[in-house]
């Protein structure tokens, strides 16, 4: 098969959407490496194209115009050269295809992260929505098949764009590869050195957004600090909570228990979680979770918010948290630091439960669905 992939978050976004698209591909290229596989981009990041591992084509903007406006090339232009290429599926890693492939004839497969710009309106900017909403609505209407990454995400589409269940393959995201990797004592060690890290923290992973709540763990936090050794970390990257979590900070004069840390590489993240000796993930909504399934993964005892998609994420043997309770969430800290018992019971539930997720079950729900709409397009 030609298979297309829609590679601008791919190659040009560190974390997140891109993460999802790198893991996805790279699985393919490796499992399935007798298919053709077009990346579709109208720029690249040059770290980006180095995580890629695999035999694949760059497909990008071949005139000038097309360069400069390639938003206009990525909603419509790219459906010519599909056709050119003689593409036998495309693949929307990110909530959207191009606005005219419903008339290019081609098989399709979005994958739908989240609607939570329809759900929790107040968290975007007004154009904002109506892009998000035009493009996913669009995209939910004219695929062959939607992939949902959770079945809460399942459950919206059916909701607020009226999409038949038929249509929609819950097929859960996998983590980096690198999670799965051997590592040394050594190698911790150096990390957390690197990082002036303390030896015992409780670590949190995510952007600095409103809906990440890390303003309520830092006040979770503060109401038990004195009653353990341990740091809080907050790593991820830069967001528009940044100000205002640095400033909670200081006014709980937490700055010597508190670390922010965004120049973390992919090589070091796993070894920051396996350093940890908890995991709290308190986000109000998310389309799955993924840093849930990464600390789960790397043999750290994880609590996380009692909702939708995270829940999902986090499995039966995680600590579920009432994410608007600042008392729920310092209560369940405790209790997993002071019970060696329990918290060995959810490394090794959290253990069973990730794997389910593997990039190699991620590849083949993915190359089946693939096959299935191109052999009942022929």
């Amino acid at each position: 098969m030609r298979i297309a992939l829609d590679a601008k978050r791919m190659l040009n976004n560190s974390t997140g959407l891109g993460n999802h698209a790198r893991i996805l591909a790279n699985a393919l290229m490796r499992d399935y490496p007798d298919n053709e596989y077009q990346l579709y981009t109208p720029r690249i990041e040059e770290p980006y194209l180095h995580e890629l591992h695999g035999s694949f084509s760059l497909e990008m903007p071949a005139t000038k115009l097309a360069q400069t406006v390639h938003p206009w090339w990525r909603s419509y232009s790219i459906s010519t050269d599909l056709l050119k290429n003689r593409v036998d599926v495309y693949h929307g890693l990110s909530n959207e295809l191009p606005l005219n492939i419903h008339r290019s004839g081609i098989p399709s497969v979005v994958t739908i992260h989240d609607l939570i710009f329809l759900k929790h309106r107040e968290q975007y900017p007004w154009l904002d929505r109506q892009i998000y909403t035009l493009k996913t609505k669009y995209a939910a209407r004219h695929a062959t098949k939607i992939i949902a990454v959770s079945e809460e995400t399942k459950h919206d589409l059916m909701q607020y764009y009226y999409v038949p269940e038929k249509k929609i393959e819950v097929i859960y995201q996998s983590i980096d590869p690198r999670f799965y990797d051997a590592t040394t004592t050594e190698a911790m060690d150096a990390m957390r050195k690197q990082h002036n890290l303390s030896e015992k923290y409780i670590l949190n992973v995510s952007s600095f957004f409103p809906r990440k709540n890390q303003l309520r763990l830092i006040e979770a936090f503060d109401l038990i600090k004195d009653k353990i050794p341990h740091h809080l970390v907050l790593a991820g990257a830069a967001g528009n909570m940044m100000p205002t979590i640095k400033a909670a900070i200081r006014n709980k004069e937490l700055q010597d228990r508190i670390r922010i840390l965004t120049t973390v590489s992919n090589d070091e993240m796993p070894l920051l979680y396996r350093n940890a000796d908890l995991f709290v993930y308190p986000a109000l909504m998310e389309g799955f979770g993924m840093p849930v399934l990464e600390g789960l993964v790397s043999g750290v005892p994880v609590i996380a918010s009692a909702r939708g998609a995270i829940a999902e994420a986090a499995g039966p043997g995680s600590l579920m948290i009432d994410p608007l309770s600042v008392a729920d969430i310092a209560a369940k800290m405790m209790t997993a630091l002071s019970d060696p018992a329990l918290r060995d019971k959810m490394i090794r539930l959290g253990h069973e439960h990730a794997s389910k997720m593997t990039d190699t079950m991620f590849a083949r729900r993915v190359m089946a669905l693939y096959k299935s709409i191109v052999k009942s397009s022929g």
